[in-house]
C-alpha cells in the first residue's frame, strides 16, 4: 500500500521507511542482546544479573540459548517493521514467537520487547479484544513454562506478578499515549477547519464584492440596451436584434453570477435558487443560439448524453466551450466554429476550432493574435486540469484556431486509506 503520511519531497526510503524500520532497532537490541546476558550467552557461561532471571530453581544457573531459542528472538523483531500493514498478523506471529521461546527455554530478560511493540501496534489500531486475548495468553504462560515442561518444581509468585504488571502496563500506557494523539489530532483538525472557515468566508467577501461591482455595470448594460431598443423603433433591424442580443446577456450574465455568489454562500437550497442553475452542456444550443444571432457560423456536433457525467466535469465542458466560442467571437468574427463534444464512457472529449470562410484570407482571418498567455486559455487549461482532464490550443494550417480538453466522465474521488 501506497504510504500517504510521508511529507511531499521525503523519497521512499525516508522518513516513512524510518518510522516502520529505524524504531524497531533499539527494540531489537533490547530483545536480543538484552535477552542474551540476562541468561548468560555472552560472557561464557557468566551468569547475569539475578534481578532479570525469574525462578529460585533458575537464578543460580546460566541458560543457554541455543539456534532455536536464538531464531525465535531475531524472528520477532524480524516482523515488526510489517507491523503498519497487517497489525493483527504481525500480533499473533510476535507472540507465537515469543510463547515459543518460553518453551523452548527458560525464558529471562527482556525477551517480551518485540512482543510489547506489537500489542501496543496492535492496540492503537483498534485491534483492543485480540490484545487483551494475546496478553492473557502471555500472562498464563510465560510464568508457567517452566513448571509444565518441567524445568521447576513450582510456579514462582513473582514471575506471574512481574508478567501481570508487564501486561497490565503495557495497555495502560498505549492508552494514554492514544488519547494524548488523538486529541493532538484534533487540535490540528480544528485549527484546519477554523483556516478553511476564514477562507471560505473570504472567497465569499471577495464574491460579494465581485457581485457589487460587476452585477453594478451589468446591471446598467441591461438597462441601456433596453431603453435603446425601446427608442430606436426606427433603427435598422440588425441593430435591433444586436440590442436585443445585449440585453438577454446581460441578463443572463447577471443571474449566472447571483447563483454563483450564492453556491458560495451555500444557499442553494432557498426557494427559487433552482430557476437558474450552473449551466452546463444541456444549455449548450441556447449557447449557439446567442453566437449565430451575433453572426458568428456555428456547426455543433454533440454525442452522448450530458446527464451521464459527473456535475463539475459537466460544468467545466461548458465554460471551455463558452469561452472558446467567446474567442472566436472576439478574435475572428468572420471565421466559421465547428464545436464537438463526445461524451464517453470514461472521458468527455471537447473539441471547439474555427477556420476562415474565405480560404483567401488566412493572413487576416483574426484581428489579434492569441498566445498560450492568454487570460481565456489559461482560465480553459485551469478548468481541464482540476477536474483531471488535459488542454491544449494553438493555431491551426488553415489560418483558424483550435481548442481542445479530454475530461474524464467523473472527477476523482480518495480511496479510503487501508487499515491494514
Amino acid at each position: 500500500m501506497t504510504d500517504t503520511t510521508s511529507a511531499p519531497g521525503i523519497r521512499p526510503g525516508g522518513r516513512a521507511s524510518f518510522a516502520r524500520v529505524g524504531r524497531v532497532v533499539p527494540v531489537a537490541i533490547l530483545q536480543v542482546v538484552g535477552t542474551a546476558v540476562a541468561s548468560g550467552w555472552s560472557g561464557g557461561g557468566r551468569v547475569g544479573p539475578p534481578w532479570l532471571a525469574h525462578g529460585v530453581a533458575t537464578a543460580a544457573a546460566p541458560v543457554e540459548l541455543g539456534p532455536s531459542a536464538l531464531a525465535l528472538l531475531v524472528a520477532g523483531v524480524v516482523a515488526l517493521p510489517f507491523r503498519w500493514w497487517r497489525p493483527r498478523g504481525v500480533l499473533w506471529f510476535v507472540l507465537a514467537t515469543t510463547l515459543g521461546f518460553a518453551a523452548v527455554v527458560s525464558p529471562r530478560g527482556p525477551f517480551v520487547a518485540a512482543v510489547t511493540m506489537a500489542l501496543a501496534n496492535a492496540w492503537f489500531r483498534g485491534r483492543r479484544v485480540e490484545v487483551v486475548v494475546a496478553a492473557v495468553l502471555a500472562v498464563l504462560w510465560l510464568p508457567s513454562a517452566d513448571v509444565v515442561l518441567g524445568r521447576s518444581p513450582a510456579i514462582d509468585p513473582a514471575a506471574v506478578l512481574l508478567a501481570l504488571a508487564w501486561a497490565v502496563v503495557t495497555i495502560v500506557v498505549t492508552e494514554l499515549v492514544r488519547v494524548r494523539v488523538e486529541r493532538v489530532a484534533e487540535r490540528r483538525r480544528a485549527r484546519t477547519d477554523a483556516e478553511r472557515r476564514r477562507a471560505g468566508e473570504e472567497r465569499v467577501r471577495i464574491a460579494r464584492e465581485l457581485h457589487d461591482s460587476v452585477a453594478h455595470s451589468m446591471s446598467l448594460i441591461n438597462l441601456q440596451s433596453g431603453v435603446a431598443l425601446h427608442l430606436g423603433a426606427d433603427l435598422p433591424e440588425s441593430t435591433q436584434k444586436a440590442l436585443g442580443n445585449i440585453r438577454d446577456t446581460s441578463r443572463e450574465a447577471l443571474v449566472e453570477l447571483r447563483t454563483i455568489l450564492g453556491v458560495l454562500r451555500s444557499v442553494d437550497g432557498e426557494p427559487g435558487s433552482e430557476r437558474n442553475p450552473t449551466p452546463g452542456l444541456d444549455r449548450l444550443p441556447d449557447l449557439v443560439e446567442r453566437a449565430r444571432a451575433a453572426g458568428i457560423a456555428v456547426d455543433v456536433d454533440l454525442t452522448g448524453d450530458p446527464a451521464a457525467i459527473d456535475g463539475t466535469v459537466d460544468r467545466s465542458a461548458f465554460r471551455i466551450v463558452q469561452e472558446a466560442l467567446t474567442n472566436v467571437m472576439k478574435h475572428a468574427p468572420a471565421n466559421r466554429a465547428e464545436i464537438s463534444v463526445t461524451i464517453g464512457v470514461e472521458t468527455v472529449d471537447v473539441a471547439v476550432t474555427d477556420q476562415p470562410l474565405d480560404p483567401g484570407s488566412r493572413a487576416s482571418s483574426r484581428t489579434a493574435p492569441m498566445g498560450d498567455s492568454g487570460n481565456g486559455l489559461i482560465g480553459m487549461r485551469e478548468r481541464a486540469t482540476a477536474v483531471g482532464g488535459a488542454f491544449r490550443a494553438g493555431p491551426r494550417p488553415d489560418g483558424g484556431w483550435s481548442v481542445e480538453a479530454r475530461l474524464p466522465s467523473t472527477t476523482a474521488r480518495p480511496e479510503a486509506p487501508d487499515d491494514h
